[in-house]
């Protein structure tokens, strides 16, 4: 009876062992999900001051986001009922990230990231949490496919971060009225692209986010200096949380929201730069606008409390369906007064890569189908010295076959370019 009862014993503390053990791991590896609402806790990664300091100086840093002050002097839009906390690179985990209700990526470079940091990431999102994406100033090509587990990058920006930077060509289209950003002046979350691509570089110097995918939905789509196309604000959902895209360049935030006096045209909402080297300086006495829309952006992130709306009578519009428009002759498609006969047609797909000699990927879409994907890839070889990119494969022309018999067929042909922006072109036909 000793031994039997001492076995008893054994294996009830064995069972409860097993389930200690296996709580504990749950609590490990749970995190809370959490309702997505107005921003409280936030946590800016890397930080909130670059290291080194980019910008124009040491004294005037860029990409620095206000976490104090007010937007333009109105009271209602203080930073100071934030709370921010600098998190590094090497602190991304589940268990650190479950301290706050926003991350903020500051231009982080992705490829810095272990797996584990944008798993964890991701897993904030779809638990409820809000992920702010501020890129531009120092990153570069970005992958964010990891945020929905889908395609998605980022282009480069208009002026890679170099020389050339300052630039103030290029266009900004907000799309949709909504609680991120609007074009009405009557809505808080108002900002004016007009004036901040005037007096700042943040457009012509933006970053791009394209999507081969749909799930990304565009908020502000147009060029940067470089002419390339893609949406400079966009955001999307996963599971109960939400992620924002925000490319546009930050040289020319004020860090501290500085406001000017009244009657005063110095200390202004701008950050202005007297220099001959840079177009978007703000000259002495010159008249310009009093608010700083860049962090008005900035703002409207923080306190967005749920996913955007658009107004009545808007249409959300899909970041995979934006790109450079190509026409259907440059992209190798057929005339449209042709009809798919016998339910095939030819497509001269190496037309578009004679134009475009920057191709790393063609798709086509039948109806909105994924049909082909044609891809080459570009390795760097050393020629007399000098590292250069070689194209490594072939581009073919396509025949697509089995197509409706009936109705309408419509075939779009999408470009991929080695900087990630799209170029596309569509033709409709008719099946006979």
């Amino acid at each position: 009876m000793r031994s039997l009862k001492k076995g008893a014993l054994q294996i009830t503390a064995r069972c409860l062992a097993g389930v200690g053990i296996l709580t504990a791991a749950i609590a490990l590896s749970a995190t809370p999900a959490m309702a997505l609402g107005v921003s409280h806790n936030v946590a800016i990664i890397p930080s909130n001051q670059p290291n080194p300091p980019e910008g124009i100086g040491p004294a005037h840093p860029d990409g620095i986001l206000p976490i104090s002050s007010t937007v333009a002097g109105n009271a209602k839009e203080s930073f100071g009922k934030f709370s921010f906390t600098d998190v590094a690179l090497d602190q991304i985990t589940a268990a650190e990230l479950s301290n706050f209700d926003t991350v903020v990526l500051n231009q982080v470079r992705i490829r810095a990231l272990p797996p584990s940091a944008t798993k964890a990431l991701a897993q904030f999102v779809s638990n409820g949490g809000k992920l702010l994406i501020h890129d531009a100033d120092g990153t570069n090509l970005n992958d964010y496919s990891w945020v929905l587990g889908q395609g998605a990058t980022q282009v480069g920006a208009g002026c890679n971060n170099g020389p050339s930077c300052g630039k103030q060509s290029g266009t900004a289209t907000i799309l949709a009225n909504t609680g991120l950003i609007s074009a009405n002046p009557a809505d808080a979350s108002f900002v004016n692209l007009s004036d901040m691509s005037a007096f700042t570089d943040a457009v012509g110097d933006a970053n791009l986010l394209t999507s081969s995918t749909s799930g990304w939905v565009a908020a502000v789509r147009g060029t940067n200096a470089n002419n390339e196309q893609g949406s400079q604000l966009a955001y999307a959902t996963s599971g109960k949380g939400l992620a924002v895209y925000n490319g546009f360049d930050t040289d020319m935030i004020m860090p501290t929201g500085e406001t000017p006096p009244p009657g005063s045209t110095t200390g202004s909402a701008w950050r202005c730069v007297n220099s001959s080297n840079t177009q978007y300086f703000c000259p002495a006495g010159a008249a310009h606008e009093q608010v700083d829309w860049l962090a008005q952006m900035w703002y409207n992130e923080l306190e967005l409390s749920a996913t955007p709306s658009v107004s009545p009578g808007q249409t959300p519009t899909p970041v995979s369906t934006i790109g450079t428009p190509v026409p259907p002759t440059e992209a190798g498609l057929p005339p449209a007064n042709s009809c798919v006969a016998k339910q095939s047609v030819r497509l001269r797909l190496l037309n578009l890569v004679r134009h475009h000699h920057n191709l790393v990927r063609i798709d086509v879409y039948v109806n909105g189908r994924h049909r082909v994907k044609e891809t080459v890839r570009f390795v760097h070889v050393k020629v007399h010295g000098h590292r250069r990119l070689v194209k490594k494969g072939r581009w073919h022309n396509v025949t697509l076959r089995n197509l409706p018999q009936t109705g309408s067929v419509v075939i779009k042909v999408v470009g991929t370019t080695s900087r990630h922006y799209h170029l596309i072109s569509k033709q409709t036909y008719k099946a006979c």
